[in-house]
C-alpha cells in the first residue's frame, strides 16, 4: 500500500516504526518570509474583456483558483526543522538515503544541523540544480539555483544504482570511441552553463504552465529531477517517504519506479492537488483527507474501508490514549463525542467488515515487528505463528466502558488477540484459548454455543488479564514466545 497523510509531519513521524523506510527526499519551506502562491487562469471570450485577440474578438481573464501556503518560520533551524530531521534519521533504515532539498538563504545552517544529525562522514554530495526563469535582479547576482544536500546513514552500506542512473551524451563523442559515446557518461553534482545544453546533469527548468506534468501548485519540481534520486537510491519495492509532499511528484515517480510511498502535508491545497493527480490510481491509503470530492469523477476503490481511518494510528499508539480522567468518561456516556474522534467511521462497519480490518492490521503489524506469521485468509484462525493458529477480535468500547470481544467459544483456535478500540484510544490483548474460555460469559439470555463473550473495561481491567495497559509492547513479547 501506498499512505498519504494530512496533518503535521511531526505527530505522524513520531508514530513510525524505527528503520521502516529506505529513501527519505524532502523539499521543505524555504523560509523566504513571502507566502508562495500559484494562480490558475484561463481566457475566455467575452464582449466587455480588456484583451484584444483573433479576429479583433474581446476576451477576459477568468481566475480558476489559487494553491499557496506561507513560508515564513521563527526559528526555522532549531524549532521547525530540527525536531523532523531527528525522526528523519530515527525513521530511516541502515541502508538508507537522505536528500534534502533547501536554497541559498538555509542551505548552511542546514548542513551544519544535519551533520550534527547525521555525522559529516555520512555526508555523500551537495547536489546544484540549475534552472532559469524568474526574474533577474539587478542589484545582486541573480540566484538562478536550488541545493540538494545527499546524506546517506551509513557510508560503508548504502543503496548507489549507477547504472540505473540516466546518463548524458559526450560534447565530443569521436573522442571516447563509439562505445562510449553510445552509453554516455553519468552525470555529475552540479551544472556547468559554459558546457553543456539544458537537458544534461542536473539542470531541469521549473514545470512549464504549460506542460502536461503542471498541477498549478506553487514550487513544484519536475519529475525528471525526482526519478534521478529516486531511481539512483533504492530498489523496486523500497519505502520512500517524502514528509513535505507538496503536489506528491514523489509519489507519482514511486508509482512510476515500482516504488512504494508515503506522503505527508498540512497545506489543504496540497491534498487537492493530490487528490486530482492520483485519480483512479488503486493501493492508495488517504489519512484524514477524503480524495473523492476533488477527483476527475473516479472512486479509489482499492480499499472496501473508509478510506480517512489512520491504520498506523491504531498500530502505534496502542495504550496511548489522547484524555484521561472526567473528559474520557464524558466521551464514553455521551455517544455524540465520537463524531469528533479520527475512528468514528468504524462505527459504521458490519461486524464482518470490522473483523477483517482488524486482520489486515494485525498481520501488517507482525510483519513490520519480523514476526513469522502466516495469513490464512480465513476468520478462525486469522494468522498461524509457529503453527500456533490465532483468532483476532474487534471490539469498539461503548458507553458502559467495556470493550465486548464476542464467540470466544468458537473452535479451531490456540491463541486469540483482542483489539479494542474507542473514540480516542486503541488497547490490545492476548490470551490463550483456555483462559479466554474460562473468563467468558453469555451475551443474553438463552445465548448458546459460540454466543459468549470476554467484557474488558481497560480502565478498571478483570484480575484475569495479565497485561493491564493492554499493550502492543506486551503482545508482542508474547507472541515471540510463541
Amino acid at each position: 500500500m501506498n499512505w498519504i497523510y494530512f496533518g503535521d509531519n511531526l505527530p505522524i513521524l513520531k508514530k513510525m516504526p524505527d528503520e521502516s523506510v529506505d529513501l527519505i527526499y524532502i523539499d521543505p519551506p524555504f523560509n523566504t518570509g513571502k507566502t508562495q502562491k500559484r494562480t490558475t487562469i484561463k481566457t475566455v471570450q467575452s464582449e466587455n474583456g480588456d484583451r484584444k485577440g483573433f479576429q479583433g474578438k474581446n476576451y477576459e481573464t477568468v481566475e480558476l483558483g489559487t494553491k499557496s501556503y506561507p513560508d515564513s518560520f521563527d526559528k526555522f533551524i532549531d524549532e521547525f526543522l530540527r525536531p523532523r530531521l531527528i525522526e528523519a534519521y530515527r525513521i530511516l533504515k541502515s541502508h538508507g538515503s537522505f536528500y534534502f532539498h533547501i536554497d541559498y538563504r538555509e542551505v548552511h545552517y542546514s548542513k551544519v544541523l544535519l551533520d550534527k544529525i547525521f555525522g559529516r562522514d555520512c555526508f555523500m554530495n551537495e547536489i546544484i540544480w540549475a534552472y532559469d526563469y524568474g526574474g533577474r535582479s539587478k542589484s545582486k547576482w541573480p540566484a538562478k539555483h536550488e541545493n540538494i544536500l545527499f546524506y546517506v546513514k551509513d557510508p560503508n552500506m548504502y543503496i548507489f544504482n549507477v547504472d540505473d542512473i540516466e546518463r548524458e551524451p559526450y560534447m565530443a563523442p569521436g573522442l571516447v570511441g563509439p562505445e562510449k559515446a553510445r552509453l554516455g557518461k553519468l552525470p555529475t553534482d552540479t551544472w556547468w552553463p559554459e558546457f553543456v545544453g539544458p537537458t544534461d546533469t542536473w539542470w531541469q527548468t521549473i514545470v512549464p504552465t504549460t506542460s502536461k506534468e503542471k498541477w498549478g501548485y506553487p514550487t513544484q519540481k519536475p519529475r525528471r529531477l525526482i526519478d534521478r534520486i529516486i531511481k539512483a537510491s533504492s530498489i523496486s519495492g523500497s519505502v520512500v517517504l517524502d514528509f513535505f509532499a507538496g503536489s506528491g511528484t514523489t509519489g507519482e515517480s514511486c508509482l512510476k519506479n515500482g516504488r512504494n510511498f508515503i506522503l505527508i502535508d498540512n497545506n489543504l491545497s496540497a491534498l487537492e492537488v493530490m487528490a486530482q493527480r492520483f485519480t483512479g490510481i488503486e493501493d492508495i491509503q488517504w489519512n484524514n483527507f477524503n480524495p473523492e470530492p476533488y477527483q476527475k469523477g473516479t472512486k479509489i476503490t482499492s480499499r472496501k474501508i473508509n478510506p480517512e481511518f489512520d491504520s498506523n494510528f491504531i498500530i502505534f499508539a496502542a495504550g496511548a490514549s489522547a484524555l484521561r480522567g472526567e473528559l474520557q468518561k464524558d466521551l464514553e456516556d455521551q455517544m455524540e463525542f465520537w463524531k469528533n474522534s479520527p475512528f468514528e467511521w468504524v462505527l459504521q462497519l458490519s461486524a464482518a467488515k470490522k473483523g477483517r480490518l482488524a486482520r489486515e492490521l494485525i498481520c501488517a503489524w507482525c510483519q513490520r515487528k519480523g514476526l513469522l506469521v502466516e495469513h490464512t485468509n480465513n476468520p478462525n484462525p486469522s494468522l498461524l505463528i509457529n503453527k500456533k493458529k490465532i483468532s483476532i477480535k474487534m471490539s469498539t468500547r461503548w458507553t458502559d466502558g467495556k470493550y465486548k470481544f464476542q464467540q470466544i467459544r468458537e473452535t479451531g483456535y490456540d491463541n486469540v488477540i483482542c483489539l479494542g478500540l474507542s473514540p480516542f484510544e486503541v488497547h490490545c490483548w492476548v490470551f490463550e484459548r483456555g483462559q479466554a474460555i474460562a473468563n467468558a460469559t453469555l451475551q443474553h439470555k438463552g445465548a448458546k454455543g459460540g454466543e459468549y463473550w470476554i467484557a474488558i473495561d481497560p480502565v478498571n481491567p478483570p484480575d484475569w488479564v495479565n497485561d493491564k495497559r493492554g499493550n502492543l509492547d506486551q503482545v508482542y513479547r508474547d507472541l515471540k514466545r510463541l
